[in-house]
């Protein structure tokens, strides 16, 4: 099993909101995460998009972390996507921000409390049911060298099938590929809910919520994105181990975090183009 090297979220004291800096003409806002006002900080020194100065713009209850940036577009580069994680894991030392999608860009500074404003409950319940939480992604993929082969040696009614099209050494018709095809397709979906079920049945206790995202290859088992209590993790470590155990040496473990809630973040907001 891989791990990665869960990280540290101390506390932060209480300050009072950041002073916004004067934003260049034109310039946009670049938009890190919500958090509530109480958690934002006097200063959020060396961190932001170009090395620029982050910092929130507070509207009410909710704050939203930000950068000025000199144009609409942000290119995936490594350091600008480093600079953005980099934002949001200092958040995480405070409390868990509401992730903002990487280059969404807001026009201005009316227009981010513009978004804080008709979102306000919204944002406000979400950041009360990930208060205390943290995302803890886990996956499991087939460690075998040939995914196909290997259904076909544990499922009775695939092998059948797949002996009855090759029997005597003919080629199988197109439609019969295709019919085999659909056969693999089925036992690959019954194999993948009867494993996701397996590891949420030990899971679940330990999560406040478990998401499954979709499969991103044939080799994939499951991708399950996970909610957990900051003060409870090293038992949901524990029991991501207990959930291993209960699995062959035919399948691999991979876990990672902690997270802001990315896959537990509900519903949108518009910004201006």
């Amino acid at each position: 099993m891989n791990t990665s090297e869960p990280e540290t979220r101390p506390g932060a004291e209480q300050s009072s909101p950041a002073p916004q800096p004067p934003a260049a003409p034109d310039s946009g806002k670049y938009l890190y995460a919500f958090v509530s006002a109480q958690h934002v900080r006097q200063s959020y020194d060396g961190l932001g998009l170009n090395g620029g100065p982050t910092y929130a713009i507070v509207e009410g209850p909710l704050a939203a972390i930000v950068s000025d940036v000199p144009n609409k577009k942000i290119r995936p580069e490594r350091r600008v996507l480093a600079a953005h994680q980099a934002v949001l894991r200092l958040l995480m030392e405070d409390a868990t921000p509401l992730p903002v999608s990487f280059g969404t860009i807001a026009s201005d500074a009316d227009d981010v409390r513009r978004i804080l404003q008709a979102n306000q409950a919204a944002f406000v319940e979400q950041l009360r049911r990930v208060d205390g939480k943290a995302e803890m992604g886990i996956k499991a993929t087939w460690n075998v060298p040939n995914i196909f082969e290997y259904f076909v040696s544990v499922n009775d009614r695939l092998r059948a099938l797949r002996d009855e099209l090759y029997r005597g050494g003919r080629e199988p018709s197109q439609a019969d590929k295709i019919e085999l095809g659909r056969a693999f397709d089925h036992a690959l979906t019954e194999e993948r809910a009867r494993h996701m079920a397996t590891v949420s049945l030990v899971l679940g206790p330990l999560c406040a919520d478990i998401k499954a995202n979709d499969p991103r290859d044939e080799r994939e088992v499951f991708c399950l994105a996970c909610l957990v209590p900051r003060d409870a993790q090293s038992d949901f470590e524990a029991g991501i181990f207990e959930a291993a155990r209960l699995f062959d040496n035919n399948y691999s473990f991979d876990y990672n975090g902690p997270w802001p809630p990315y896959n537990f973040v509900t519903g949108a907001f518009q910004v201006q183009e």
